[in-house]
């Protein structure tokens, strides 16, 4: 049975903070582990897999909006899993200039492999976490991170498109950031 817990009312800051803790937590491990295909991968590597497993076809471009990140640090990162024969990449049928993002069969088993890895490994963790919070608060508060990315990824997309629209504005007046 799980026990309840006094509800705490939580400013921006501390939500943000919770949220950065466990961010670091499962993304700054840049240990490589065996996931259980005999060969080590980070986590970046494993989870950028995933993300491509569960949309096929995905372009850098996306994935780098989906992380927040460049898409400099996104085509490292693919770099990386192409010379591991992990990914590969094919020409839009619609647009020759776009690239579209597949797992190989080797990927395949690798994100296979992951997936299985988190259910024990991030499992046990759950287990614990079920027995303080009932299944429908564990599920709300899943929900609650998950609209809470959606709208984090839409507001960094708005805020990149300021920084684009500012530069260019800058750039036609002649300001900060041209180049003479």
């Amino acid at each position: 049975m799980a026990e309840h817990h006094t509800r705490k009312n939580y400013s921006n800051v501390e939500a943000v903070d919770i949220l950065h803790q466990v961010a670091n937590l499962y993304i700054s491990t840049k240990i490589p582990q065996d996931y259980g295909t005999g060969e080590e991968y980070t986590s970046v590597e494993v989870h950028t897999l995933k993300h491509i497993a569960d949309n096929p076809g995905i372009t850098v471009t996306e994935l780098a909006r989906d992380y927040a990140k460049t898409k400099g640090a996104i085509s490292q990162i693919l770099k990386k899993l192409e010379a591991k024969s992990l990914v590969y990449r094919q020409s839009d049928p619609a647009n020759d200039n776009k690239a579209l993002l597949y797992l190989t069969e080797k990927g395949r088993l690798l994100d296979l492999a992951h997936r299985r890895y988190d259910a024990v490994s991030f499992g046990e963790s759950m287990d614990q976490v079920r027995t303080q919070f009932s299944e429908e608060e564990v599920d709300i508060a899943f929900s609650v991170m998950e609209a809470w990315l959606g709208v984090r990824r839409e507001v960094q997309q708005k805020r990149l498109e300021r920084q684009k629209q500012k530069k260019k504005e800058q750039k036609l007046a002649g300001g900060p950031g041209t180049r003479t």
